[in-house]
């Protein structure tokens, strides 16, 4: 899996928690979010894109320092190369019987 798709779904999901979580909290606004967005709407707005931003950015950089950026091509070759028949011969058996239904 490529690490900016790893930063976007973290991203995504730490962002619809905070919605969640923090939504109930501010509902005594409620009554003045018109004109709280017509007065602060931009910086508000500009704020919040540049969070989510820097946060997938911090993602992006630590699944690159882990490594995390290069594990789904290494994954992708070793099933490749267990598929031709090399390395682990029970386990190309069973990924065989696997394409071909065989499940017993």
């Amino acid at each position: 899996m490529q690490p900016w798709k790893i930063s976007a779904g973290l991203t995504a999901a730490l962002a619809g928690s905070v919605f969640l979580l923090g939504g109930s909290r501010l509902e005594y606004l409620s009554p003045h979010w018109p004109l709280i967005l017509a007065r602060h709407g931009l910086p508000v707005g500009l704020h919040a894109a540049f969070a989510a931003v820097t946060v997938a950015a911090g993602i992006y950089g630590v699944a690159r320092a882990t490594g995390l950026a290069d594990l789904g091509r290494r994954v992708d070759l070793a099933e490749r190369s267990v598929r031709r028949g090399e390395g682990d011969r029970d386990l190309a058996d069973a990924l065989r019987r696997d394409a071909e239904g065989d499940w017993e």
